[in-house]
């Protein structure tokens, strides 16, 4: 805990579920009957809520009231669009971390040997190797998967376990950090790189990608809010691209960016499957006005990357 003495204590105290629903309606929330009010918070946090019901209170005064004809059935939809969305997002996700998984053991694996991630001279930073690698055999050890139990009451337990099954034990941060921690030179690295069509100047951009996309599913896996969030990892804008591309983004920090982001990704990592008509299914179902809140242009469709004739192949 924090010794810092100048901040004030917590003092709010627990509130049962009608005295929950009047402070909702005494704010001036509308379009819903108390009962069924204590109904839902019974069933979704007041708290959980409170990210969907930011947008429409003055969250500049005190008591953060309701604006003028704010109706319950705006805030249910935003949290069901954003259940959609999540469900969108980490789908597409898990598809990329599949591949750099499998570029990981691939590349790295051919070039360096089955154990290569205990090499720690293939890594600029050994610090961060010797890290990361602590990380990669806790998950190792805590794994129960069946190949697991079958390769430890079979091999010498002082022998590493090769790099195909050990890294499909671990997450999508640690294989991120592996693969920004590989000595830039190696060809192995560019290689990968390569795979998603990026060149050697512009392979920082791709582990900055990494990084977002792990922040942005941790929240996805944790059903956390995605709908007008502030991501807290900035993503890099490449100059250059390899079409097709996107001509900006209007915020770094939204949804808006970790899906064209996805959707670049998505074509050398599942090249077959198209998310882009299922997004524009769900943005059509934003009321005018909160396209912003997620960082999207007005021009978004027209944008090469999610035009409906741009290139649907590899890069």
């Amino acid at each position: 805990m924090s010794d810092n003495t100048s901040k004030p204590i917590y003092a709010k105290p627990p509130l049962p579920l009608e005295a929950q629903a009047d402070l909702l309606l005494n704010r001036g929330l509308q379009g819903i009957a108390k009962p069924d009010l204590i109904a839902v918070l019974g069933r979704v946090s007041y708290y959980r809520w409170r990210g969907y019901t930011y947008p429409y209170q003055d969250n500049t005064l005190p008591d953060t009231p309701f604006f003028d004809g704010a109706q319950w059935n705006w805030i249910q939809y935003d949290y069901e669009f954003d259940r959609d969305l999540r469900a969108l997002v980490f789908d597409a996700i898990e598809r990329v971390e599949v591949s750099l998984r499998t570029q990981l053991v691939l590349q790295v694996s051919l070039d360096h040997g089955a154990r290569w991630y205990a090499d720690s001279s293939l890594f600029f930073n050994r610090a961060a190797w010797s890290r990361d690698i602590k990380d990669l055999y806790a998950d190792w050890e805590r794994s129960k998967e069946v190949f697991v139990e079958h390769h430890k009451s079979t091999y010498d337990d002082n022998d590493p376990p090769p790099a195909w099954k050990i890294l499909e034990t671990t997450s999508l941060g640690i294989l991120s950090r592996y693969y920004s921690n590989l000595n830039l030179a190696l060809p192995c690295k560019q290689r990968i790189a390569g795979f998603w069509g990026f060149s050697r100047a512009s392979t920082k951009v791709l582990v900055n990608w990494f990084h977002h996309l792990n922040l942005v599913r941790n929240i996805c896996a944790h059903h956390g809010r995605l709908f007008s969030r502030i991501l807290k990892v900035t993503p890099i804008f490449p100059t250059g691209s390899t079409p097709p591309w996107v001509d900006y983004w209007p915020n770094h920090n939204r949804i808006y960016a970790s899906l064209c982001i996805v959707v670049k990704l998505l074509r050398a990592a599942s090249p077959e499957v198209r998310i882009d008509d299922t997004l524009r299914s769900l943005i059509a179902r934003l009321r005018p006005g909160q396209l912003p809140s997620l960082g999207f242009p007005g021009d978004w469709e027209s944008q090469p990357l999610f035009a409906k004739d741009a290139h649907r192949g590899l890069q």
